[in-house]
This record gives structure tokens, sequence and C-alpha cells, in this order.
């Protein structure tokens, strides 16, 4: 099976879970806005928050207080500690789940889904930023070991910049899985 293939399969799984809430695939942050790079994420949640002054935080938030949702990500949340394993003991801080849903108080989606199959790792590096940057909650999900390694050398990459105080970028809200762990969770 190809990303393109599991992505069109978990795309409605997914919207099954998120009852209630817009799955979206292929996403662009940004529509008529020639002048500006627009992201596109592989799979996006809303609701959207596309227009200027319309910040969904609050939105947000009250989705995060719902029982279902709040267990579909600690779920997500318990596959992505044990993922980045004895990695914590080097650089990587793992944060305080309540913490890590709250991080992005201005994303412009609820979830924000990179599926990464056999990319760079400059490209990989790019979709764990603009999932991190755009979703409240960025997931990145590694099609094979290879990705879920690069996934995990990136972070802990970053959380050395930010001890040595370089200039870095914050991917705190930034959670890893494998695909099998993904389709697990939303699988009815």
């Amino acid at each position: 099976m190809t990303a393109t293939q599991y992505q069109n399969l978990v795309s409605p799984l997914l919207s099954n879970k998120l009852e209630g809430l817009d799955v979206v695939e292929e996403w662009r942050a940004f529509t008529g806005v020639n002048y500006q790079y627009s992201p596109r994420v592989d799979i996006a949640a809303g609701p959207f928050s596309v227009a200027p002054y319309n910040n969904q935080t609050a939105e947000y938030n009250n989705i995060l207080r719902n029982d279902n949702i709040d267990a579909f990500l600690k779920q997500i949340y318990d596959c992505h500690v044990e993922n980045i394993g004895e990695e914590w003991l080097n650089e990587i801080k793992i944060p305080e789940f309540d913490f890590l849903t709250r991080k992005n108080q201005n994303a412009r989606c609820f979830l924000a889904i990179e599926i990464e199959n056999s990319s760079t790792r400059k490209h990989i590096m790019g979709s764990m930023i603009n999932a991190a940057s755009l979703g409240r909650i960025g997931i990145g999900i590694a099609y094979n070991e290879s990705v879920k390694r690069t996934f995990v050398r990136i972070l802990n990459y970053m959380a050395f910049l930010k001890r040595v105080e370089k200039n870095t970028y914050d991917t705190t809200n930034f959670m890893i899985l494998t695909k099998e762990q993904f389709q697990e969770i939303i699988t009815p």
C-alpha cells in the first residue's frame, strides 16, 4: 500500500473517530494568497482558522474537554512516548500531556497530520515544522522504521539546539506514531 492509499484509508476512519470535526485531505493553510508560501498537510482536522483575526483557540480548548477526543489523544501520546524510547535520555524532553495539547494556541487547525514514507531528512523536518505550526497538535505518521528513526533524530536535534541556546523551532506539540499504531487507534 502506498502512502497515498494509506491516507485515503485512514481519513474516513479518522473522520468517524472525531465525530463532528471536519477532516480534510491535502489541506492548504492559505488559499488565494499568492505572495505567501502555503504549506499543505496530508490530513487536517478542523475547525479551521483561516480568516484573519478569527482564532479558534476557545473552540480547540472545548474540543479538548470532550472525553472521547481526550482519550483518543492520550492513546496517541502514549504511543509517542513509546516511540521516543530511550531517546529521552539524550536530549528530548517529553512534555506532560496537557502541556503538549495546549502548546500551540494560535493554530490554523486542530490536528495537522503528515504521513512520511521515504523522503529526505530536510523534507521530513519541513513536514514536522508544518504540522507543529499549523496544528494545535501535530502528528507525524512514520510509514516505516527508517522514517520513525528520522523523526526521533530530528526531535532530538531540535532539543539539542534549544539546550545549547541556538536558534531552533519548538516542536513540543508534535507526536510521532507508526502507521500501524495510528490505524489501530482510529479503527473501531
